[in-house]
């Protein structure tokens, strides 16, 4: 089995992707369950890979000089602040809902969710490591001073979570269509 640590991972383990074989990204939303949980779900998806962008850009912009440290300050928390809260309730709606149900469907899902549950795991270090910065700097001068700090984590909180949105799309997806999850 491949590397299946989120962070050194390059990809979903070929393993866990059987379903995509017969349910391509390409034929998504043409398929007559796509409509019901499957739309709505990506667009969340899509959401957080907007936010993250943002973010990252926001710090870029600082450090680049196009924008004052007040102004980054109040972006910056209201960015942050809004892209946590709307992921810890979707992974919660995901780990205590959608997971378990999808999971029943056949065991090979099962085991690729258990991955999803890591990731979801690791996604929460990261959190806790930008907040962490977020907290110990207040001030806009302080916030200002960290900004490559941030950017630092922001960018690998991204990466990280753009792999574990992909891979967990592979997995999630292909089951909700071939299964008819509809919630």
């Amino acid at each position: 089995m491949s590397e299946t640590h989120l962070l050194h991972r390059a990809s979903l383990p070929s393993e866990m992707k059987h379903l995509l074989i017969d349910y391509p990204r390409t034929d998504w939303h043409a398929h007559s369950n796509f409509a019901h949980f499957a739309e709505f779900w990506l667009q969340r998806h899509q959401l957080f890979r907007e936010l993250g962008s943002k973010l990252i850009a926001l710090s870029q912009s600082l450090l680049d000089k196009k924008i004052d440290q007040s102004d980054y300050q109040s972006q910056l928390f209201r960015f942050s602040e809004f892209t946590l809260q709307q992921l810890h309730t979707h992974h919660m709606m995901e780990d205590n809902y959608f997971f378990p149900e999808i999971s029943t469907y056949d065991p090979k899902i099962s085991r690729a969710i258990d991955l999803l549950e890591q990731d979801h795991a690791e996604i929460h270090i990261l959190i806790n490591k930008y907040t962490g910065i977020l907290h110990n700097n207040s001030t806009p001068h302080h916030i200002a001073m960290q900004a490559g700090r941030i950017l630092d984590i922001q960018s690998e909180f991204n990466t990280a979570l753009v792999r574990h949105l992909d891979d967990e799309e592979d997995i999630i997806v292909p089951a909700a269509l071939h299964f008819g999850y509809i919630r």
